[in-house]
């Protein structure tokens, strides 16, 4: 009887182990003030373009806000370029399934804009930002 049971715990505390495990991290300090501002003017053109976009799966597997993303780069690409598309109206189409719903396509429209003039930041134009910022 002692023999099984000295047998037993032997077995019980090798099946049993207890394992520890630690990590660490270091941590690193970062600058996160900003040191170099830029300015640039914004040049919208008074041509309204209208694009109709139909994604693909890869489009609407990422979501709503990803596809009229898309829909707006293709405008812009379609219509000569542009970095971007001031007064977006957005129509989209979806239809509704049993179990999701899944757009069919969209239809931007708005003014094609490009950034002109880029240059440092200027002592008053850094001030009328921050003025802006207090008026929030």
């Amino acid at each position: 009887m002692k023999k099984s049971f000295f047998i037993a715990a032997v077995a019980a505390l090798a099946l049993c182990s207890c394992n520890t495990i630690s990590h660490t991290a270091s941590t690193e300090s970062v600058n996160t003030q900003i040191t170099n501002r830029s300015t640039a003017d914004l040049k919208v053109s008074p041509n309204v373009i209208s694009y109709t976009f139909i994604p693909t799966n890869e489009y609407r597997r990422a979501g709503d806000k990803s596809v009229k993303n898309a829909a707006v780069a293709k405008a812009l690409e379609a219509n000569g370029g542009g970095d971007l598309l001031v007064g977006a109206q957005y129509e989209v189409k979806k239809h509704r399934g049993l179990f999701r719903t899944k757009i069919v396509s969209v239809t931007v429209t708005g003014h094609p804009a490009t950034y002109v003039n880029v240059h440092p930041t200027t002592q008053a134009e850094a001030e009328v930002v921050s003025i802006l910022k207090s008026r929030r």
